[in-house]
């Protein structure tokens, strides 16, 4: 009867190994369908991610050759259109024995326009592209805005050369200038203050006003420019935020990698 148990309990072991074996394999062929299948759908993520950021690429393209175009037509038409109005003010003056105040103030009024004119067709050439400078043209731009007198921008930074190439600066730019339409537009503040920095490899940009500041529930009701923010900021692979500050204003922080090639 001795043998007999022992072939029993070693069969029971050869079929209790063999289901061991056999439930490792198919755990195995589990693990191994599943990472397959990760890595597939990581595939797939990473080539709608590229898709939508050569997407977003080709759209920030379109829209800056519409703005070199622009830049064109309001050099040539408009420019030419103002340039005669000034010229025919000039003429009537010189046949007037008194010049009225009031068309001594439209020259000069028209002289500015013609002015801003020039700076704004020059800020959408496509020279001015190719050749494009964040810090230089953000300085500009605060220079244009704080002439206007009814709100003071400020701007500092730590950068001695900016490492971005010059299509990221010009998004850059871009999110800067609707940040602050938006401070304008809705938060109605005094003083926006800018600061960039860089830290640990990555590029801080600050945009903080002393506005009324937002609701936070509001931003899921998000309009054209915020969305507008978010899809260039993630085209430049960074992250954007919005905050209240302490003062009660709102403060819109960009980060952006400096460590990858933008």
């Amino acid at each position: 009867m001795l043998p007999v148990k022992q072939d029993l309990f070693v069969a029971v072991t050869f079929i209790t190994l063999l289901v061991v074996i056999m439930g490792l394999v198919v755990i195995a062929a589990i693990i191994s369908y599943k990472k397959k299948q990760d890595a597939h759908l990581h595939q797939l993520k990473l080539m709608k991610e590229e898709y939508n950021k050569q997407l977003m690429w080709s759209q920030i393209e379109m829209q800056e050759e519409a703005f070199a175009h622009l830049g064109q037509e309001l050099h040539d038409d408009i420019g030419q259109l103002l340039s005669s109005t000034k010229l025919l003010i000039n003429v009537t003056q010189r046949n007037m024995a008194e010049v009225p105040e009031t068309l001594l103030t439209a020259e000069e009024t028209l002289s500015t326009a013609i002015q801003h004119l020039r700076a704004l067709s020059k800020s959408f050439s496509r020279q001015w592209l190719d050749q494009f400078s964040l810090i230089e043209n953000l300085r500009v731009e605060i220079d244009r805005i704080n002439a206007s007198k009814a709100i003071t921008i400020k701007f500092s930074h730590d950068l001695l050369v900016l490492p971005l190439q010059s299509e990221p600066q010009i998004i850059l730019f871009r999110i800067i200038q609707e940040a602050i339409q938006n401070c304008i537009k809705h938060a109605k503040p005094q003083i926006i203050d800018i600061s960039m920095r860089e830290s640990n490899q990555q590029l801080i940009v600050i945009i903080a006003d002393d506005g009324g500041g937002f609701d936070k529930n509001s931003m899921s009701n998000k309009g054209l420019g915020i969305r507008n923010m978010q899809h260039r900021t993630r085209l430049l692979q960074g992250e954007i935020s919005w905050e209240v500050t302490t003062a009660g204003g709102t403060a819109v922080m960009i980060s952006l990698p400096l460590a990858k090639s933008l």
